[in-house]
């Protein structure tokens, strides 16, 4: 043993920790001369080649140019980086790449196995044999087999009105595995998500609209999207082929892999779940070029027909979201039939099943099928818990499996229009309308996506979605434009009241409108107005569908044309839905008495018809009174792609 410099001997185990410390800090084997030139050659072949310069590298660290002309990568988490300055500097990001060939830890956690598609490309680039630096990339290699990919299809998750991150729908890749047709237990998905905490309603929607939250891609089983969508949340689902080629799908899949190690600031608006699989398809896919169409407002249906505009047609496939399927069963079954599937799901289930016991095997089984997939509904809808769900399904079951094989339904879910049939989300339109001062003109600008007297093809039925839409008017007799009203945000939900759903029907708005019952000069009186509403809706079947609605409205009002300037009371809003064939036509009359601020009581009221005359073209009649101004127009509207 050595003496330490005051004469004692140095501890065992303060000698192992110097020793092992001095291990950790050098190299685990030198690099050799060779290595060292080889290092640099391929450094000045990159400098030669420009390849920080090429536009896929660029895509595949998601680098965009800023106002200065700099880039810069959005992904927040620095394991997407190899070099410090990664995120800014594309070319140190690649000299880092290239130094990561020489890196001399274990195989799976080298640049190479870290970033497989980033290294593929690089050894094209470079020229570079297959056997040089060879690397056996075992987690990698096990995920890749374990998915076993065999084609990829785009996920259209409708619409959810009751989610603000979900109104206008969501979409994610499914992967399916080779062998496995139908076999929905074995297929994975691709899923673009806000990482989000347990915060909700305003707080959440803040965050959402600031960029507050990471979204990070996931690989996740198909079969439980299938219950988030599906099950959860009573959305269809809808499945579009993408016919990849096999180059393309291992070009995903090394993507997806490198894609685990980013985290992106997720904007519900624009940086969302659809938009971010746009660059992911263009690195799969660089001809299609599709994030470059999407730089504002994104909408999962829009982004939906982008993808699907660059590939084969085919039959999507659908899956009717749970409730739908109760629904068509339901409406096979007689009156007492439908009585005894509520009595089996929500009343006294004892007695119910004895008084089965006489009836028609058929008949039996069609009943307690119902009633099963009933109180799974319910259970999904987080209208019962786990314990009753178990409770009232154990004994339909054992009753259901002595009758064996019956002829229960017939036919099947009629499938409704998809997204592909819809029309574009964009909306403009002109407009002539008569007051009395005489004529005037309106321009008519909506971003997205749809009123009640759109046609719903391919969206959602009896429902307004309306986001970023204003009227610009032209009076010729005073000479006069304004703005005569704008919406930031409308949504509406009219649910036909259902005994076995009872849901009821709401709205919420806010913008800016002319509240012209103040009788102040037109276009002078424009004011901020918040308001929303819950009540009921009823249906009637027939040649002409009506759907009756009534609502309690609450509103509220801030404005130079208001005494005291605001203004906040409440009411009742009521209306008719009809609709035949192309044509849809709405009357609806509001009254609001305002107990705080401007007193001054609120009657307002329309009468509207609009005619379909192609997927994305319409004609609109409208009537208006608001207060004792009155006006009647006629509209074209034009829908397009943003």
């Amino acid at each position: 043993m050595k003496h330490g410099r005051t004469g004692r001997l140095i501890p065992p185990v303060r000698l192992l920790l110097f020793l092992a410390l001095l291990a950790a800090a050098a190299p685990a084997r030198s690099v050799t001369p060779d290595q060292e030139l080889r290092r640099l050659d391929l450094r000045q072949s990159a400098q030669k080649a420009e390849a920080w310069k090429d536009k896929y590298w660029r895509r595949l660290l998601y680098y965009e140019k800023n106002l200065l002309g700099r880039y810069r990568s959005p992904s927040v988490n620095r394991n997407f980086y190899l070099s410090k300055w990664g995120n800014i500097n594309p070319r140190l990001e690649l000299e880092a790449a290239v130094d990561g060939f020489f890196f001399e830890g274990p195989d799976d956690d080298s640049p190479e196995c870290r970033f497989p598609e980033r290294y593929h490309w690089l050894r094209e680039k470079l020229g570079l044999p297959q056997d040089e630096f060879s690397r056996r990339c075992k987690d990698f290699d096990d995920w890749k087999a374990a998915l076993d990919t065999e084609s990829v299809s785009l996920l259209f998750a409708a619409g959810y009105l009751n989610n603000p991150s979900t109104l206008y729908g969501h979409t994610f890749l499914r992967l399916h595995k080779r062998g496995a047709s139908g076999a929905d237990l074995l297929d994975y998905t691709v899923n673009y998500a806000a990482t989000a905490d347990a915060e909700s309603g305003l707080f959440f929607a803040l965050k959402g609209l600031l960029g507050l939250y990471p979204g990070q891609f996931s690989t996740i089983p198909y079969y439980l999207k299938i219950q988030e969508y599906h099950n959860l949340e009573n959305r269809d689902l809808w499945g579009f082929p993408l016919y990849l080629k096999p180059a393309e799908i291992d070009r995903l899949l090394r993507h997806c892999w490198e894609l685990g190690k980013a985290a992106f600031p997720y904007y519900f608006f624009t940086r969302n779940c659809s938009w971010q699989l746009m660059p992911l398809l263009d690195i799969v896919k660089p001809e299609l070029d599709l994030s470059r169409r999407f730089r504002y407002w994104v909408i999962p249906s829009d982004t939906a027909k982008a993808v699907l505009a660059g590939s084969l047609p085919g039959v999507p496939d659908w899956r009717p979201s749970l409730w739908k399927t109760v629904e068509w069963k339901r409406s096979q079954l007689s009156e007492p039939e439908k009585a005894s599937v509520l009595e089996l799901a929500r009343g006294d289930q004892a007695a119910e099943l004895k008084r089965l016991e006489t009836a028609p095997a058929a008949a039996k089984a069609a009943i307690l099928e119902t009633a099963a997939d009933y109180l799974s509904w319910r259970f999904y809808a987080r209208r019962i818990g786990k314990a009753e769900l178990d409770g009232r399904t154990d004994p339909l079951l054992a009753l259901r499996a002595p009758l064996g094989p019956q002829v229960t339904f017939t036919g099947g879910l009629a499938r409704p229009p998809s997204i592909k049939q819809a029309h574009e989300s964009m909306k403009v339109g002109v407009g002539l309308v008569g007051l009395k001062n005489g004529p005037a003109y309106d321009f008519v600008w909506r971003y997205a996506i749809q009123d009640l007297l759109d046609d719903p093809s391919g969206y959602l039925p009896d429902a307004a979605l309306e986001m970023g839409a204003f009227r610009l008017r032209y009076e010729k007799r005073p000479n006069r434009l304004y703005l005569k009203d704008a919406r930031l945000a409308r949504v509406m939900s009219l649910n036909p009241w259902d005994d076995w759903v009872r849901r009821p029907s709401w709205e919420i708005a806010a913008g800016v409108e002319q509240a012209d019952e103040t009788r102040r000069r037109p276009g002078s009186s424009a004011i901020w107005t918040m308001n929303a509403g819950s009540g009921l809706a009823a249906q009637w079947g027939g040649p002409l569908r009506q759907l009756w609605y009534v609502l309690a409205e609450a509103d509220s009002g801030i404005g130079g044309a208001l005494e005291s300037r605001w203004r906040a009371g409440a009411g009742v809003k009521a209306g008719v839905l009809a609709e035949s064939g192309p044509v849809r036509a709405l009357v609806e009359a509001r009254y609001i008495s305002y107990a705080l601020g401007d007193t001054r009581p609120l009657w307002a009221g329309s009468a509207a018809a609009s005619v379909r005359l192609a997927k994305d073209s319409s004609l609109r009649l409208d009537y208006s009174w608001r207060g004792k101004v009155k006006e009647a127009g006629v509209y074209y509207h034009h829908f397009l792609f943003p």
